[in-house]
């Protein structure tokens, strides 16, 4: 176990030989001198550097990986806008075209029965009863 109990510049840092579970391990003992602690003020503030260092390329990773992730939302949210306005387009110009071929539809049929209208009422009507006669005679010489 560690004792320090009263150091001093000068005096000796000492290890028991026992650990915890009763084996026995080497004695380091350290004499605490000037040099001593200005190594370890050396040591502490070369940690404390490395930790502000590692903290700062923790930053930068964390700030530049937030600029990407915002860049590619951007560019996801605009690819999705620019994909739905071309398919608004394609959408409008297919109705477009839909209802003009329903038009054009509507006029063939009207002009088509207008002219199957104007037909039958010009068929004399001497001519429409001399045909039905002749469907009577016909249907009379088949019983």
């Amino acid at each position: 176990m560690f004792s320090c109990a009263g150091c001093m510049v000068g005096t000796c840092l000492e290890l028991d030989e026992t650990t915890n579970d009763g084996g026995v391990e080497k004695v380091a003992t350290t004499t605490m001198t000037k040099e001593y602690f200005e190594d370890l003020g050396r040591i502490a503030e070369s940690n404390a550097k490395s930790a502000q260092e590692s903290a700062r390329i923790a930053a930068e990773y964390w700030v530049s990986s937030r600029e990407r992730n915002d860049k590619v939302a951007q560019e996801i949210t605009q690819t999705l806008t620019e994909g739905m306005r071309h398919q608004t387009e394609a959408n409008e110009e297919l109705t477009s075209r839909i209802s003009k071929i329903l038009e054009e539809r509507d006029e063939a049929h009207k002009r088509f029965f207008e002219q199957w209208a104007e037909a039958f009422t010009n068929v004399p009507f001497e001519y429409t009863r001399q045909a039905t006669h002749e469907a009577q005679k016909k249907t009379a010489s088949l019983k």
